[in-house]
């Protein structure tokens, strides 16, 4: 009986080995993307946006959260950081929210609460740098939209394409080579669809690059009023504040 009892372990044990023993599996890298993160640029903070200057209706204001991904291209080859420099990047602008304002009805039915804002495209900006100051200008090519509440602009389509112009001042006050303080602007120069704004980037932890940041950001265009019936525009005004803290290379 004993015997019978061992063969039979003996007969299981090669199963019960594989069982209990690891599966490797190799995985081939030239089937994945691989990101370096020293490519990546961003932003995240507190936001306050808005819709206003729609005919004499009351101005339609929201916040919420603002996160804005960057991705170097031209500029990641680089690694030049006085004379000549380029900044460049695709971006992806989303800001998340609530209406703050009191809710509009169109006939009975109140509007969302829900409010989002979004821009995306892609911005060139190449000058001169040196030890202590640098002056850029360039290009952005962008596509917007916001949604406050029931209010839309752009309200006839789903985006606003602009292409302004743009300008970025530096001053670096000590430590290191990105330890600079800088003032982005830019302005397309078309009032029946105007983009402007500027931004205010000022460092700290020297060597880590990261940044105390503010954005204001102004857009018009034919707007969608919560009040309105279908297919009903009229001009308005898109404003958006946002402070919060961006990472990154500067070039």
């Amino acid at each position: 009986m004993l015997g019978r009892l061992l063969f039979a372990l003996l007969g299981f044990a090669p199963f019960l080995l594989a069982a209990q023993s690891q599966t490797v599996i190799v995985y081939d890298p030239s089937k994945y993307i691989l990101v370096d993160a020293r490519t990546l640029r961003g932003s995240f903070g507190y936001t306050s946006f808005g819709i206003s200057d729609v005919d004499t209706l009351p101005d339609r204001q929201g916040q919420g959260l603002d996160v804005r991904i960057e991705g170097r291209l031209v500029s990641s080859f680089r690694k030049k950081k006085e004379g000549f420099v380029i900044a460049d990047a695709f971006f992806l602008d989303l800001t998340l929210g609530v209406l703050s304002s009191e809710q509009l009805y169109y006939f009975t039915s109140p509007e969302s609460r829900f409010s989002t804002a979004a821009a995306i495209g892609y911005s060139f900006l190449a000058g001169y740098s040196d030890e202590r100051f640098g002056i850029l200008g360039g290009k952005e090519v962008l596509w917007s939209t916001a949604i406050v509440g029931g209010t839309e602009l752009p309200g006839p389509s789903l985006f606003t394409f602009t292409a302004p112009w743009m300008a970025r001042l530096e001053f670096r006050p000590g430590f290191s080579q990105e330890f600079r303080i800088m003032v982005t602007g830019w302005d397309n120069f078309n009032n029946a669809k105007r983009t402007n704004g500027f931004r205010v980037d000022i460092p700290f932890l020297p060597k880590k690059r990261f940044f105390l940041t503010y954005t204001f950001t102004r857009a018009s265009d034919q707007v969608s009023y919560a009040s309105f019936d279908n297919y009903q525009y009229a001009p308005g005004t898109f404003t958006q504040h946002m402070i919060g803290l961006r990472f990154g290379s500067i070039y």
